[in-house]
């Protein structure tokens, strides 16, 4: 029986790294490189355990490991059917192995000559038009959100703008090609890291695509390192003194300001996304509880009304009024903010630009938009002492991991133990004085 174990080299020092198999059998041992390499920050590298990190990023390189420890498996049983009753000699498998591989990339690379060179902004047409009709689906074979295919058209408006002096086919991804795309969202267009990420990956998302229509080889994916950058930014939230502040308010200049300070203070107390409670309905409400589903991750969503909600719910009997758009919506929201005085301060934010640090100050209601509502349940219920499971369970977070990055509110909940601490020092010390 084989015993087949993926290996990576020199595992201990930093970088990408090839990755080799050893094939033990019959007191033999053969040694393949199935041309194949990662990242050794991407590898796990333990006695006794040599494999892929599970992360998303490493779903290809699976494939590929799997594939080719099948070739390998196959390879043998069918060396030993033309060698009945004759030990294989592991140079002879090693031989026969790479034949069989080296034939199948020759037929990939000359099914890809052979075709019509495809530009990589019409690919990228193709995949936004599939996908919009339902052909190419997620993981989870769900139809992809609208709101990643409008990220396809920006990165492919953006690819195209980067091509302007030359077109790009899919034939020439190559690691340069992917790095020069990189420098022109962060260095050109001073892209946030964030921002440059969000295109990068939908980059990625184009690449893999391809390869499974099989437009370009597995291996030139696997030998490409697109970076998808992500950086942690510090998004305001209201505290349930603020909200208490704003629902207090009644000076609006028109109606459709009391209009949107209610729908958003029904987001700070459901947790639901701006899609949902700019949308809800006398269906989704029975009797003291909202029953939704969850935009984006479509899930199914209970949730409890909470006094002010159901406050908000008898002004309108006759069922919420229509909701602004967003982009209106966010500047009704910031004008309500400012009339909040703790809202109405200086806020400092670092973000990464042109892959340098950049700090900018502004007012702090300036930050509050309509995703905020969201962020505001989810910290203050956090505060406030609720298991994260239950929280998690109306965000729609999947990981506890995801969650924590994205209330921040580690770090303020330890400001909070430590302010309580010298209070109760100070109280301490103020007692023993008058003993």
């Amino acid at each position: 029986m084989l015993k087949i174990h993926f290996l990576l080299r020199q595992p201990k020092r930093k970088g990408r790294k090839a990755i080799y198999a050893t094939v033990r059998y019959q007191c033999q041992t053969a040694i393949l490189y199935p041309n194949l390499c990662v990242h050794s920050n991407d590898w796990v590298s333990k006695p006794g355990i040599s494999k892929p990190k599970d992360m998303p990023e490493n779903s290809d390189l699976k494939d590929n490991i799997y594939d080719y420890e099948k070739l390998i498996r196959d390879t043998h049983i069918e060396l030993q059917k033309l060698t009945p009753g004759v030990k294989v000699p592991a140079e002879l498998l090693k031989k026969a192995v790479y034949a069989k591989k080296l034939t199948a990339e020759v037929s990939v690379a000359v099914k890809v000559v052979k075709d019509k060179p495809v530009l990589i902004t019409d690919f990228f047409q193709t995949m936004i038009d599939e996908t919009r009709k339902g052909k190419r689906v997620g993981k989870d074979g769900k139809a992809i959100t609208e709101g990643s295919i409008k990220v396809y058209e920006t990165t492919k408006k953006h690819f195209e703008d980067f091509q302007q002096k030359r077109k790009y086919y899919l034939t020439g991804i190559n690691q340069k090609l992917i790095d020069d795309f990189s420098d022109y969202l962060n260095l050109e267009l001073k892209m946030s890291l964030n921002g440059s990420g969000k295109n990068m990956k939908a980059f990625k998302t184009m690449m893999n695509y391809a390869r499974q229509k099989k437009m370009i080889s597995a291996d030139l994916l696997q030998d490409s390192k697109v970076t998808v950058t992500k950086e942690s930014v510090d998004n305001i939230y209201l505290t349930e003194q603020e909200i208490d502040e704003m629902m207090l308010l009644n000076d609006f200049e028109s109606p459709l300001y009391e209009v949107v300070r209610d729908l958003f203070v029904i987001g700070c107390k459901t947790g639901l996304r701006f899609g949902n409670y700019s949308q809800l309905e006398k269906a989704f409400i029975d009797n003291d509880f909202i029953q939704t589903n969850q935009v984006k991750v479509y899930d199914r969503v209970i949730i409890p009304i909470h006094p002010i909600v159901q406050s908000i719910f008898e002004k309108y009997r006759d069922g919420l009024p229509k909701c602004p758009p967003n982009q209106v919506f966010n500047r009704y929201i910031k004008e309500i903010a400012k009339k909040i005085p703790s809202l109405n301060k200086d806020f400092e934010k670092i973000v990464t630009r042109s892959r340098k640090p950049v700090t900018f100050k502004c007012k702090k209601f300036l930050m509050v938009q309509s995703h905020s509502a969201r962020r505001s349940f989810c910290t203050n219920e956090y505060l406030n002492g609720t298991p994260t499971i239950t929280i998690r369970a109306i965000s729609g977070h999947k990981t506890e991991a995801a969650f924590m990055e994205y209330i921040k509110a580690d770090s303020l909940q330890h400001a909070l133990l430590m302010k309580d601490l010298w209070a109760k020092r100070i109280s301490k010390g103020k007692d023993e004085k008058a003993a």
